[in-house]
């Protein structure tokens, strides 16, 4: 069954701004949960598109403490996968979890685009949309699990905004 957990929001920045700020974004004091992203692959391809493919290496600040303490890991791990179109663009990306499996699967889809702006023609913005899917696979626990999880999503997302906001703005140099 699962969990969805949605977000948007439009950052009053030129998309290539707000994409320059996504490469910095990691590690960033208002994200302590991601330690670090260490790049593995990354290609051009034929019509100009950046192919990257990340490993995220995150501390359990997210996980329940039951969980650490059930599994005895301290530090999980995420795989991303992006593309960014600069002729078209969009930055997409998808990340899922490679640790803690076993209980539950976290499968994430981000999208960058640019956007016509609400401020003019001479303000431009980037619309940012993220959607993620929780499925717990533990029995007796999953609605509970899946609830946390998404409420988390939710918590972590709007502090991704904020530091993005703040890394656009220029107020930080992460």
């Amino acid at each position: 069954m699962g969990r969805i957990q949605r977000s948007e929001h439009v950052f009053p920045y030129g998309w290539d701004v707000v994409t320059a700020a996504f490469w910095r974004k990691y590690p960033h004091p208002m994200l302590p949960h991601v330690e670090k992203m260490d790049v593995i692959s990354r290609f051009i391809d034929e019509q100009g598109c950046l192919h990257t493919a990340r490993l995220g290496v995150c501390s359990p600040i997210n996980v329940p403490s039951w969980v650490t303490y059930i599994l005895g890991t301290h530090y999980s791990h995420v795989y991303e996968e992006s593309v960014c179109d600069p002729v078209s663009k969009t930055l997409h990306l998808r990340s899922t979890n490679l640790s803690y499996r076993s209980i539950a699967v976290v499968d994430e889809i981000c999208t960058y685009a640019a956007a016509e702006s609400t401020l003019g023609p001479s303000q431009p913005s980037t619309l940012y949309t993220q959607v993620s899917r929780v499925n717990a696979l533990l029995p007796f626990f999953s609605q509970a699990f899946e609830e946390y999880w998404v409420e988390r999503g939710t918590a972590t997302a709007r502090q991704g905004v904020l530091a993005m906001d703040e890394l656009c703005s220029g107020k930080s140099s992460c």
